[in-house]
């Protein structure tokens, strides 16, 4: 519980920081718009908390971690004043189009199913504290980890360049190409692929920011396929890996001939 609560700290921190990072004029922001971004999703999220408390069931957020990125992209487009922009609407479109396939995906595969185990396995350690551990352990966490994650979301907002057609087909084919192979890679049931089809949908957001040839912005907009990299890489994949191995005697077989975050083609 120590570690989640350090964590916590430390991605807000980085969090306040990053909502004072030069615009591409260079001036400070005054107006923190990512503070009020991560303030819609903690909110979201702890509206997800005392629903998870009534049906029992924590797990629920894993459905909810996509549309957790419409919250964000929708709260900063409006207290940004983007709605107007085409960039900025184009990628709340892909983000929502990503967060919506996902919901799909995790809801038909675990709705009725109970309670995920690593969930469950929390419960049972916290005992009768459960209640407001899994707010700290589970829902504040990730919440602060997707507004993280979504800096991208952020700063391709901030970039002021006109959205051109060379621009959006390049974007857009980074994205599709990422879409389709972590839809592909969850109709084969290979976790691994389906890590770095997510990892290639962020570097597509992430390159809605090149075009403004600001470094800072640039800088902090890759942040977001870094994070999510190393989610996947240190916490999300080894996790999986160890249930995977319990339930499928084959699955050790498969992770000594397959990389853990990156495809290995033949």
């Amino acid at each position: 519980m120590k570690r989640i609560v350090i964590m916590n700290c430390i991605t807000i921190s980085l969090i306040v920081i990053l909502s004072y990072i030069s615009t591409p004029d260079n001036q400070i922001l005054a107006n923190h718009y990512l503070l009020y971004g991560f303030g819609s999703v903690i909110a979201f999220m702890t509206f997800l908390w005392i629903v998870s408390l009534l049906v029992k069931d924590a797990s629920i957020v894993d459905i909810f971690w996509g549309p957790a990125f419409i919250v964000l992209g929708s709260s900063l487009l409006i207290s940004m004043d983007q709605v107007y922009s085409e960039r900025s609407l184009f990628i709340l479109f892909l983000v929502s189009l990503w967060a919506i396939r996902l919901a799909s995906h995790i809801g038909f595969r675990n709705i009725g199913h109970g309670e995920d185990f690593r969930y469950v396995e929390w419960r049972n350690e916290s005992g009768k504290s459960y209640w407001w551990h899994s707010y700290i352990r589970v829902f504040l966490l990730q919440g602060s980890l997707c507004t993280l994650v979504g800096v991208s979301i952020y700063f391709g907002y901030l970039n002021e360049k006109p959205l051109s057609f060379i621009e959006t087909m390049f974007c857009s084919t980074i994205f599709f190409i990422g879409f389709a192979w972590e839809s592909i890679s969850d109709l084969q049931l290979k976790a691994c692929p389906n890590y770095f089809g997510d990892l290639v949908v962020w570097i597509s957001i992430f390159s809605f920011s090149i075009s403004s040839e600001n470094l800072l912005l640039i800088t902090g907009s890759i942040l977001s396929p870094l994070i999510m990299g190393l989610i996947f890489y240190y916490i999300t994949g080894p996790i999986m890996d160890q249930a995977m191995m319990q339930s499928r005697p084959d699955y050790k077989k498969y992770m000594e001939n397959s990389n853990s975050l990156l495809p290995k083609f033949k």
